[in-house]
């Protein structure tokens, strides 16, 4: 199966800075974590620098007073193939060892 790729970056400034002013994507769960909404999108025109784009996901409410806040973009890479498996060497495989050679 083939996976596909994202590397990219995320603007940690940013994101502190917006949690401390208590932005409306922030959310404190009951065990204690804190949860950031975003919302992530692949552009329609893809440059050298970045084919996705990552944003605060605002409260329905809050969206027009906290406005758009682009926190991450990056590039979408070839996909990676995974490997074969591996052939079995001369000696054997798991299969070969008998349950009654085992020490338990």
């Amino acid at each position: 199966m083939e996976k596909i790729r994202i590397n990219g970056s995320i603007c940690l400034s940013d994101i502190s800075e917006k949690f401390k002013q208590g932005h409306s994507a922030f959310s404190k769960a009951a065990n204690g974590k804190i949860y950031m909404n975003f919302t992530g999108w692949v552009n329609d025109c893809n440059d050298d620098f970045k084919d996705f784009s990552l944003q605060l996901n605002s409260k329905q409410d809050k969206q027009e007073a906290e406005g758009k806040i682009y926190v991450g973009n990056g590039k979408i890479k070839p996909p990676v193939t995974t490997p074969a498996p591996a052939q079995s060497n001369a000696a054997g495989t798991v299969t070969d060892i008998v349950a009654d050679d085992l020490p338990f």
